[in-house]
């Protein structure tokens, strides 16, 4: 069973043009009914709640088929179709939407979160008058947050009903069976007439972030960063490779009352927010997800590893194998 059924080349061709692409028929139908399948037997279950879910959407994780995995049928495709580094692929979101009855059907724009580099929308049912609605040629400034606080961010002058008063759209009338392909995080769109409509967003981004966890090798990229933060083989240690969490969200600088004495405080998504010290905040600046620890430890001094393994065990950073 395979996800897609399009010709790559075309869809590149046609994403480098407009910076979008939507793919008429470009679910494979096979897996259309797997997720018609899914979607039956999950009606029943809750929907997802939590930090960054929200909206007028019941939203359930959608699943591969037997045999498929992400690499192949999603990171395999969507990387070369949209110019992206295959091996830092990451996937931020798997969710099956469905738009209560009630749901407004003319809703305000929005933007999605920072790791939705790419939004890839499967449309699964899409009654009459349902449509997608892109903005590709206004603001295309990123939304920097890994939650759903941006509007409130926003300024005045800024926000979307403003900026997008009589901006350029591209309306998409997409049916079941269609794909949808755009930058999620960078691109104003909506969905008017959404009352009644599934569809099924995967997001994804080539920089290594999974806020929500829902990357099935998160949880063995964290198990495997605690086995070797806690191992006593310094020399296997030190062969590791620092990067930057996938649920690693932002240091902020904090002023407390009482003489306002001032902290560094990480946000990781999943634990509750911790001290950091001016180095380990200077040691997170430095990570690149190249430069093994021991080189690390050569450029910026020997309490890099105490630094490295404390933020490891906290969950602000990843420690990867050595590949070269």
């Amino acid at each position: 069973m395979k996800m897609f059924d399009f010709d790559l080349d075309d869809a590149r061709a046609s994403y480098s043009e407009h910076g979008w692409v939507h793919l008429v028929g470009g679910l494979h139908r096979d897996y259309l009914v797997e997720i018609r399948r899914q979607i039956d037997e999950a009606r029943t279950a809750a929907p997802l709640r939590g930090k960054g879910l929200r909206g007028e959407k019941d939203q359930r994780l959608v699943e591969l088929g037997e045999g498929m995995t992400w690499d192949a049928e999603l990171f395999d495709v969507v990387a070369p179709l949209c110019g992206l580094r295959r091996d830092a692929m990451t996937l931020s979101e798997r969710h099956i939407k469905s738009y209560r009855p009630d749901a407004d059907p003319c809703p305000t724009a929005h933007k999605d979160r920072y790791a939705s580099q790419i939004s890839v929308g499967l449309t699964i049912e899409s009654p009459e008058g349902s449509h997608l609605v892109l903005f590709p040629e206004t603001d295309r400034g990123e939304n920097p947050y890994l939650d759903a606080r941006l509007r409130e961010s926003l300024e005045p002058a800024q926000l979307p009903e403003v900026v997008l008063d009589g901006a350029p759209e591209v309306t998409i009338h997409d049916r079941p069976g269609d794909v949808v392909i755009f930058p999620g995080s960078s691109m104003w769109h909506l969905r008017r007439g959404a009352a009644g409509t599934t569809v099924v967003y995967v997001k994804l981004n080539d920089f290594g972030c999974d806020p929500l966890g829902e990357d099935p090798n998160t949880a063995a990229r964290r198990a495997e960063t605690l086995a070797v933060a806690e191992t006593g083989d310094e020399a296997m240690l030190l062969r590791s490779i620092p990067t930057l969490a996938r649920r690693f969200d932002s240091v902020n600088r904090e002023h407390r009352r009482e003489g306002w004495p001032e902290f560094l405080v990480a946000n990781v998504w999943g634990v509750p927010p911790f001290p950091v010290s001016d180095q380990e905040f200077s040691v997170l600046r430095t990570l690149d997800g190249v430069a093994t620890l021991g080189e690390l430890v050569d450029r910026c001094g020997p309490a890099t590893t105490s630094a490295v393994r404390r933020l490891a065990r906290r969950g602000a950073v990843d420690l990867l194998r050595d590949a070269r």
